[in-house]
């Protein structure tokens, strides 16, 4: 295959092979700017289309860390609840959530809560727990949940603690 394109590049004037020889540079130029060139000029247009709305989405969060910032630093300034008016803050929250005849034992000790339900419905207990995090604030130091035999219900050992204490 080669030799026959030798021969026939051979009986080509000289003028044919110099018109072929421009026409292959062109050729390779064109494959060169599709396979190398083009794709990276799609790519950063591509890029400076997106660049305006990540920006915006930097300075959003910019912003966040700012709020984030101060938040904490007005959480760190706050005084903090005395552990008797938590107490009572948990007892309300038990009593509107319905949990209160589950409630076995609450005792208060230092900057802990100690907490004991039988036989309370999981997902009741569970989004109590979750709307009493966040009201008081109280950070879960120890839980242990056991699964009772009735369906849908569970026995909850858990000792909650005061934000800002030391204990680790």
């Amino acid at each position: 295959m080669i030799e026959t394109l030798l021969q026939r590049w051979h009986q080509l004037s000289s003028r044919e092979r110099r018109l072929l020889g421009v026409a292959l540079g062109f050729a390779g130029m064109a494959a060169a700017y599709l396979a190398l060139i083009e794709p990276a000029w799609n790519g950063r247009d591509a890029v400076q289309a997106r660049l305006p709305a990540l920006r915006d989405q930097v300075a959003q969060a910019d912003l966040m860390v700012g709020d984030v910032r101060r938040l904490s630093a007005a959480a760190a300034a706050a005084p903090r609840p005395s552990l008797q008016a938590v107490r009572v803050r948990l007892e309300q929250s038990l009593e509107s959530a319905g949990l209160r005849p589950a409630l076995q034992q609450i005792q208060a000790t230092e900057s802990l809560i100690d907490l004991r339900f039988r036989s309370v419905p999981f997902a009741v207990w569970m989004a109590w727990l979750d709307t009493a995090l966040r009201e008081t604030r109280l950070r879960v130091a120890d839980l242990s949940v056991t699964r009772d035999s009735e369906a849908g219900l569970v026995s909850v050992r858990m000792v909650l603690e005061l934000p800002g204490s030391d204990r680790r």
